[in-house]
């Protein structure tokens, strides 16, 4: 079952990664005019969201599932840890509505969302990570 583990991980890191790096993308294609560039940038934003970050959250939060289904762990701090998890998934579902709202009209105040989306995103991934790692209740 390490396998298992290491898939968890895996998919926790590509995860994770594109959330703290798509609400930068999102931001960096309302910063320019050029109609070309807002087309292929807003493309690619599309893309990384789609391609890479769905799909590893779904594997990450699969993973995890079948863990804690294999190893019937049922600790406090699982059940806080799930909710900073399921903060996440909200982040998650907000880069998404970030990502429609810049394609259907590019607009510099998205900046400030995404800026305190990127901060969320850090906080909630940096309380996962502690729960995780000390386990504190």
């Amino acid at each position: 079952m390490p396998l298992l583990k290491l898939l968890h991980f895996v998919g926790l890191l590509c995860w994770c990664g594109t959330l703290l790096y798509l609400p930068a993308l999102v931001a960096a294609g309302t910063r320019r005019n050029d109609p070309l560039f807002y087309r292929d940038h807003a493309h690619l934003t599309r893309m990384v969201f789609n391609l890479i970050a769905t799909p590893a959250a779904l594997i990450a939060i699969g993973s995890g599932t079948a863990l804690f289904l294999r190893d019937g762990i049922m600790a406090g701090w699982l059940i806080v840890k799930l909710s900073t998890v399921a903060g996440m998934v909200l982040c998650h579902a907000l880069c998404g509505v970030l990502v429609l709202r810049v394609e259907r009209s590019p607009e510099l105040s998205v900046s400030i969302r995404c800026r305190f989306l990127g901060l969320v995103t850090a906080t909630f991934i940096t309380a996962t990570l502690w729960l995780v790692l000390a386990k504190p209740f």
